[in-house]
């Protein structure tokens, strides 16, 4: 939400015109005062065109209209008007106004006393691949599945989503200590994006044997529509004095969509494996009541987001106690709900005499601060911050899945299991204390403590509430560490830093998850706690949530600045990280799940002045980050993403009339998907199967891109400019998500998403600006 902010002080332009009274009278003259205190307009005209079809500009055009259209209208505004009469000014701004990005904002102010605004904007994401399908009403709530003969015969779409913005804002200043402020904002999203749906039979829902001619599993393209309105209001009163702030306000924010669920009409045969048509399998009769077809599964209705609101109050300030010495603070509540109706939004299957949601979260804020200087060499910093969200939401047994009979039968017989939805209650607390002191030798130091803790509550009985797919859960972690950072001038042309901070995570008993009989014997069942080496004293395989887990995190920082003379300036910064699993694990089996993440950041940044006419300026980067996991089912996973960055520009002026510009940017974002076969958890060697996927391995996602960016702007006379860019662009994307070796992934009705992975484009734009 934009808000509007009022600053106090002189302008630069009436400071710039008291320095110029003061010390040049003789040069001041009546052009350039009226230029200080009658800011200039433009308005910029012209046209742009591109190069290549929509495929090949999808890349470079997802954001800004160019996909669409080979020939775009290049439309910028900047008024500014100043009565000198009544001491208003009237502000227009635009920019893009002939592309999909377009954005105009109006202001109309009385300065230091009322401030008028509106603003509108408009921002269309177009989706980079392509979808081939034969789905009859495809972006609607009512799709219909109709499989093509033949993957790619079936009709291009090219999905794209629209937000378009209205704001309108408001302040008055009732004195000169106190000032109210008001904003709202309207901003709807229309049209669809990128979803799917799909099911494997479960043996209690539908017969689950995979044959020729009975197909077990799907997967479907269904894009979703979306249709939303998103309102949001905010009015403060702000009150300032020498040595006291505070603001007090109202922040709320309405959300509705006009679409409740996405039902799609499916048909009874799709393809199996082989892509040959076969019969969607049909019910189970294993099951108290029957189980489901697949069929109906798939046609089941998909609730899309619901329609909510959120309330808030808050009062911030700060205060100075002495000029050395200064607190801060801010109190919050808020109020948020979502009660929309089941059945208005065509979902029926609700528990019996339940309606809505009926959501509510309340969430209480409170944070405290204070900075002092009790001596020239030394400052401190004290922080702490309290956040309380209870979820008041009507439970209710939304969950149900079908559990084995006990004891088993022959053929096995299920019955259905229902419990309650889980509540999403927490509380959070952040401390920090900070002191920094000035050392011989310009060298300054800097010494902090870190504090946080997170509560949540945990399933105490399995009757009512059921978490599948882990072993354990945490109620509370807390985490402490500590940072240290020395900073230094080493002359008066180089400066630097070195940082090193390390915290450690850890938190209460695990609860468990688990109700089978050796974890009951053990004292460990469904609700019970215990420590992390109980659980895998039971289970060697068990693998801990990662948010729940302990870790050890250590990071260094390493940074220059050298600047010998006011024409050369280079920076330079090293930043690595780790984070590492250090929850108890069986030495046999090997820690299962998250094992560790690594970040590693390198960059440099240098300009140079050649003369007052030319400049140069470049940078190289360098940054990867990695991730190891011990999955359960027998692979270890490393994966490691690498970005590397170049650029190089220069601008200058040729002649009094002439300034050009270029810059030349390559970017090369690399995934690599490390992938090994695991041992087992009793130390057995990989199995067979394992080994052979992890030779196979996983190909890497890459994008490439090379830019390059030329400019001029030529001066026809004092008011007008003529203004050319071209910009040229060679992207390349590998995905084998979607496509590999030119075999694109193909759904279970042959629809195919694809994109041209290898697209050039050249944009030419030239504009005319008329200055007034």
């Amino acid at each position: 939400m934009k808000t509007s902010q009022q600053y106090f002080g002189f302008s630069k332009s009436i400071l710039a015109l008291a320095v110029l009274a003061a010390y040049a009278p003789a040069y001041a003259d009546d052009a350039e005062i009226a230029q200080l205190t009658q800011p200039t307009s433009s308005i910029s005209v012209g046209v742009g065109a591109s190069s290549g079809s929509q495929k090949d500009r999808s890349l470079m055009g997802q954001y800004n209209g160019l996909r669409d259209n080979d020939t775009t209208l290049q439309v910028d505004l900047d008024i500014n008007k100043r009565d000198e009469a009544t001491g208003t000014s009237l502000y227009i701004k635009g920019n893009n106004l002939g592309l999909d990005n377009r954005d105009l904002s109006v202001s109309y102010e009385n300065q230091g006393n009322w401030k008028l605004g509106a603003d509108y904007s408009e921002l269309v994401h177009h989706e980079i691949r392509t979808i081939n399908t034969g789905m009859v009403g495809l972006g609607s709530t009512t799709p219909s599945v109709v499989r093509l003969a033949t993957p790619g015969t079936g009709q291009d779409y090219d999905l794209k989503l629209k937000r378009v913005g209205l704001g309108l804002s408001g302040e008055k200043w009732l004195n000169k200590n106190l000032q109210f402020e008001v904003a709202f904002r309207n901003e709807t999203k229309t049209g669809a994006r990128t979803y799917g749906v799909g099911y494997a039979c479960a043996a209690y829902v539908c017969t689950n044997t995979q044959t020729a001619t009975n197909q077990t599993w799907a997967l479907l393209l269904l894009p979703e529509p979306v249709d939303t309105t998103t309102r949001q209001i905010e009015a403060r009163l702000n009150y300032h004095d020498q040595k006291f702030s505070v603001s007090a306000g109202y922040y709320g924010s309405f959300f509705t969509n006009a679409n409740g669920n996405m039902t799609a009409a499916v048909p009874n045969s799709l393809n199996n494996p082989l892509g040959v048509l076969s019969t969607l399998a049909p019910a189970t009769t294993n099951i108290a009541g029957g189980g489901t077809s697949l069929r109906n599964v798939l046609q089941s209705p998909i609730a899309l987001q619901p329609d909510n609101q959120a309330h808030q109050f808050y009062v911030s300030g700060n205060y100075r106690f002495t000029p050395t010495t200064q607190g801060n603070f801010k109190v919050a509540y808020t109020h948020a709900t979502q009660d929309d109706n089941f059945l208005a939004n065509g979902l029926t299957n609700a528990p019996a005499g339940v309606t809505s949601l009926n959501g509510v979260v309340d969430t209480k804020l409170v944070q405290l601060g204070v900075t002092a200087r009790p001596m020239p060499k030394l400052s401190l910093l004290a922080n702490v911050r309290y956040e309380d969200k209870k979820d008041s939401s009507t439970e209710a047994l939304y969950n149900v899945e079908g559990g084995a009979v006990v004891p088993a039968t022959t053929p096995a017989t299920y019955v259905n299991r229902s419990w309650y939805n889980y509540l999403a209650s927490s509380t959070k607390v952040v401390g920090k204390l900070e002191a920094s002191y000035q050392l011989p030798v310009d060298l300054r130091g800097t010494i902090g403590l870190d504090y946080s803790s997170y509560d949540r509550p945990v399933p105490v009985s399995i009757t009512e509430e059921e978490l599948a797919g882990l072993g354990a859960v945490r109620a509370k972690n807390t985490e402490k560490g500590y940072r240290l950072e020395l900073r230094r001038s080493m002359s008066e042309t180089l400066t630097g830093s070195v940082g090193y901070s390390n915290s450690k995570r850890t938190g209460g008993d695990w609860t468990s998850l688990s109700n089978s009989a050796a974890f009951v014997a053990a004292g460990l069942g469904y609700g019970q706690t215990g420590s992390a080496s109980q659980f895998i004293a039971l289970n060697a395989g068990n693998a801990f949530p990662m948010n729940m887990v302990d870790i050890d995190r250590d990071k260094i920082k390493l940074s220059a600045n050298w600047m010998p003379n006011d024409k050369v300036e280079v920076q330079f910064n090293v930043e690595d990280g780790k984070d590492k699993n250090a929850t108890a694990f069986n030495p046999v089996a090997g820690q299962k799940g998250w094992l560790e993440s690594s970040t590693r950041q390198y960059s440099l940044d240098a300009s140079f002045a050649v003369t007052d006419k030319w400049k140069i300026n470049g940078y190289l980067s360098q940054g990867t980050q990695n991730q190891k996991i011990n999955h359960s089912t027998g692979y270890m996973a490393d994966l490691e993403t690498r970005s590397d960055g170049i650029g190089l520009g220069v601008k200058g002026v040729i002649s009094s009339n002439l300034e050009v510009g270029a810059q030349l940017t390559y970017l090369n974002d690399t995934t690599k998907y490390g992938l090994r076969a695991a041992s087992g958890v009793t130390g057995t060697a990989p199995t067979a199967a394992n080994l052979a996927q992890a030779a196979i391995g996983v190909p890497d996602v890459s994008y490439q891109s090379t830019t390059l960016n030329l400019y001029g702007k030529y001066a026809l006379r004092k008011n007008a400019d003529i203004r050319f860019s071209l910009i040229h662009q060679r992207a390349e994307l590998r995905e084998w998500s979607w496509t590999n070796n030119g075999r694109a992934f193909v759904y279970q009705d042959n629809t195919t998403v694809g994109m041209n992975p290898d697209q050039s484009v050249t944009f030419l734009g030239v504009s005319y600006i008329y200055k007034f």
